[in-house]
């Protein structure tokens, strides 16, 4: 039976599996990725708003990358205030602009992985004018909200 070794990365931190886990399928290797990210997600949390979770195995014959698995959690204030206290998230402009840059610049990472960011030019380009546009509006600042009608 196959051995396959599952590296973590808690969105800060890389950990390189070295023991590895001996596989009779390949369903058992997905469900060994998919079944450890709720962990690690809890022993993480709440330490951020935002954190993207990922399993990449390797196989040990030839220590190739053979699945990918990954959980983003985001948490997020939609209102300034809560029964008359202020929000502890902080600014939700930023915030919500910073939760897209980081969901557009894993689709492209997740393009590349996969060896198809050369067949989808196109939308990789795309992808990366989003990236500078939420860049552009991050330097300009939150719109100031509509004057109230009298």
């Amino acid at each position: 039976m196959p051995l396959y070794f599952f590296d973590l990365h808690d969105g800060e931190e890389l950990a390189v599996d070295t023991d590895g886990i001996v596989c009779a399928s390949l369903e058992e290797l997905s469900f060994h990725a998919v079944d450890v990210l709720p962990d690690i997600a809890r022993e993480v949390l709440p330490d951020g708003p935002r954190r993207t979770f990922s399993v990449k195995v390797r196989n040990a014959l030839h220590d190739q990358l053979v699945f990918r698995a990954t959980l983003t959690l985001a948490s997020a204030w939609i209102v300034d205030e809560v029964d008359g206290h202020k929000q502890p998230g902080g600014d939700r402009w930023q915030a919500a602009l910073s939760r897209a840059k980081t969901q557009v610049s894993a689709l492209r990472k997740e393009l590349a992985e996969d060896g198809y960011s050369h067949d989808l030019e196109g939308l990789d380009s795309l992808l990366s004018v989003a990236e500078a546009e939420i860049d552009r509006h991050l330097a300009r600042g939150a719109p100031k909200p509509p004057a109230a009608n009298p």
